[in-house]
């Protein structure tokens, strides 16, 4: 048996509870003296400008990278603006699952990004139903981590691999685990818990899915990965989720 199911995964992005000035990165100052921390090296200059131009200017790097203890924390290298953001970048996407079938699983994938620096952590949350059903009703959504089972009305995602040789076989080999940019020296992005478990998937409103283990300096890229499943008696017809991603500032 034979049922068709689109999905349309028209990821949208909003920042929520961005940083206040006080979370701006500490300078160096005394009573009397006080400098800029994109001052510290020679040659460097925030904003070297004219009339009509505007450029940021370092010579020499002798080191580069995150040196941390237990108390401090400090980023090396060439300019290092003390002003903090939060970034995320949704890549477009009509995630097409194709015509279901109660004998085998339908899988997708979907990107985003999300950048930060100077920041206290975030979180990224799916704010949306599951997929709705052009004649009323919503597909069963899975609302604890389950492995992909054919033959059961299912829908669920993750953000890590998934590959046929987990411990839970997942049902192809797709998705991807988080990527950090440049590397995990800066960026610390991870897939949330109920959604960081090979072949094993979750969709519930409102659920936190990616989110940082602390401060981090760079750029994590994820990859949502989806999964469909109908039994014989799923209601017959079209079905669309339109997904909003909403990545909230901690402190």
């Amino acid at each position: 048996m034979k049922k068709r199911l689109w999905l349309g995964v028209a990821l949208g992005g909003l920042l929520v509870g961005l940083w206040p000035v006080l979370a701006h990165a500490a300078q160096s100052q005394s009573t009397n003296y006080s400098v800029n921390e994109v001052q510290f090296g020679a040659g460097s200059q925030l904003n070297a400008a004219s009339p009509n131009y505007k450029a940021q200017t370092s010579l020499g790097s002798t080191a580069a990278g995150v040196t941390k203890s237990a108390s401090y924390w400090a980023d090396a290298g060439y300019l290092t603006p003390d002003v903090p953001f939060l970034e995320m970048k949704v890549d477009p996407a009509n995630v097409d699952l194709g015509t279901l079938s109660s004998v085998s699983t339908s899988t997708g994938t979907a990107t985003f990004h999300v950048r930060a620096y100077v920041d206290s952590g975030y979180v990224v949350m799916s704010m949306n139903d599951p997929p709705k059903n052009e004649n009323g009703g919503f597909m069963t959504a899975s609302t604890s981590p389950s492995a992909s089972n054919a033959g059961t009305e299912q829908f669920g995602i993750n953000l890590v691999q998934n590959l046929t040789s987990c411990a839970t076989p997942a049902p192809a080999n797709f998705g991807a685990d988080p990527v950090q940019q440049p590397n995990n020296a800066y960026a610390n992005g991870q897939a949330a818990s109920g959604y960081n478990t090979c072949g094993l998937f979750k969709y519930v409103k409102g659920d936190t899915i990616a989110q940082t283990s602390g401060n981090g300096w760079g750029q994590t890229d994820y990859t949502i990965s989806y999964i469909a499943n109908i039994a014989q008696l799923t209601k017959a017809g079209s079905y669309k989720l339109t997904q909003d991603l909403v990545v909230v500032a901690t402190y």
